[in-house]
């Protein structure tokens, strides 16, 4: 399910809401709990007219458009808009793709949201079928009605529609939201960036702002935790010997990197916030790495990046970022993701090489250096880049697209952008079986097509 988080909600079904049983949805009868801003009950499944199809779209697009919530479809009321009964409805698949498709027809633009059969033990085929909406960050959401739009809201157990001043107020706040993730965006990179030992290492930064925080409670055993999952760990998705050495806490946010000062990040490094935010950095080029075909002497003022490297190091990043949204902080939907490579300017320009052939030499992409930092900025949906699987494949070229174009190359080698890994394109003897294994375990197709 989507990661809809709610305190009032949870505290109410005494689990998360992905957790959530026929059992404790019979409690809210026991306990004759009433209809709220994010609760809504419905005794039977939406009809086939126009005008049911209507009130679904209404009643996502309400949610959305307010803190969130459910709607519970087998939960019939009484008059005074609580509880009473638990007729259920069927379950099927087809009816969740109808749903799907009947909000996707009638709401502009389309929110976030999922749909989760709850079955009853006692009835298999029947149950409840759970509608989750969180608040979304692209409100307001317009329902069609007569070829027009509609702007609904949550008022206590009931719903309203925004007046034309209001309307035009809640698009002045998805606009003041972009800008503040925008700049969200910004200020974590620039931070990490600030401690990261640039004066022999270049690196592919990697951020990730959700497009609706979450929280955990940051304690003694949030860190402790955060230690036993980095500390002398490869934060790279096929390892290459990134190891953490350091993990801390700083100002709402975990901290851990691979140097020898606990001051000064190197090699790979990480800043994760309360809010689900967070900055991942890993190594693309070491300047004064003689052991590696390819590189130049320590006296280069040019950074030398390895396709391979680059890719992987967004690939990483994505994957440790999205997880910790997801999984630490409960952040849900979208995220906007920035990807940039530092440092980059007139006196260290960058430029980008392959490793694969030539005698193992590799050569040249593209068609020049660059001398300001590349950086490539788009939005994804959390759960894909979070499991592994085709969606970060994709998410992860498109990125690196992002990055390879500023030195006049079109696209990246090593994966498409339809989630397929490219085999051709990875070195065999150094990251080949490891990608190769790690595709077959997250059932993601692999191809020996090459780039005409």
């Amino acid at each position: 399910m989507v990661a809809l988080r709610s305190r009032r909600l949870e505290g109410l079904f005494g689990v998360r809401l992905d957790a959530v049983s026929h059992t404790q949805i019979a409690a809210l009868k026991t306990n004759a709990v009433s209809e709220s801003y994010d609760l809504e009950f419905k005794g039977e499944l939406y009809g086939g007219n126009d005008k049911a199809k209507r009130d679904l779209a209404g009643d996502v697009a309400a949610l959305a458009n307010t803190a969130g919530g459910v709607l519970l479809l087998g939960v019939a009321e009484d008059d005074q808009a609580r509880a009473t009964e638990l007729p259920g409805v069927a379950l099927s698949d087809a009816e969740v793709l109808r749903i799907r498709n009947i909000v996707a027809d009638q709401v502009h633009p389309l929110p976030t949201f999922d749909v989760k059969q709850i079955e009853d033990p006692d009835k298999p085929g029947h149950g409840i079928l759970m509608i989750a909406v969180p608040r979304s960050p692209s409100a307001p959401h317009g329902v069609l009605v007569n070829e027009g739009l509609r702007y609904p809201r949550r008022n206590g157990a009931s719903i309203i529609y925004l007046m034309e001043a209001e309307v035009a107020a809640a698009y002045q706040d998805r606009f003041a939201r972009r800008q503040s993730r925008h700049d969200d965006l910004l200020r974590y990179e620039r931070d990490l960036i600030g401690r990261l030992d640039v004066s022999d290492q270049t690196y592919v930064v990697v951020t990730l702002v959700p497009d609706l925080s979450g929280d955990f409670t940051l304690d003694t055993k949030a860190l402790r935790a955060f230690q036993q999952e980095t500390r002398d760990k490869d934060l790279l998705v096929i390892p290459r010997g990134a190891y953490v050495r350091h993990v801390t806490v700083g100002s709402r946010r975990l901290m851990a990197h691979g140097g020898s000062e606990p001051a000064m990040a190197k090699w790979i490094a990480c800043e994760l916030h309360q809010s689900g935010a967070g900055t991942f950095a890993a190594l693309a080029a070491n300047r004064t790495d003689l052991a590696r075909p390819g590189q130049v002497d320590e006296n280069t003022t040019v950074s030398r990046i390895e396709d391979e490297d680059l890719v992987l190091d967004i690939w990483s990043g994505l994957r440790l970022l999205a997880r910790h949204a997801r999984d630490r902080a409960a952040a849900g939907g979208t995220a906007t993701v920035r990807v940039t490579i530092v440092p980059v300017n007139t006196d260290l320009p960058a430029e980008l090489r392959h490793p694969r052939g030539h005698a193992n030499f590799g050569g040249s992409l593209g068609t020049h250096q660059v001398t300001e930092s590349p950086q490539a900025t788009s939005v994804f949906d959390i759960d894909d880049l979070a499991e592994d699987g085709p969606g970060l494949i994709a998410a992860a070229s498109i990125l690196a697209a992002g990055l390879i174009q500023h030195f006049g190359y079109p696209e990246t080698l090593q994966m498409t952008t339809d989630g397929v890994i490219r085999t051709k394109y990875w070195s065999s003897q150094r990251y080949g079986p490891g990608v190769q294994q790690w595709a077959t375990q997250a059932n993601v197709d692999m191809t020996d097509d090459t780039v005409d």
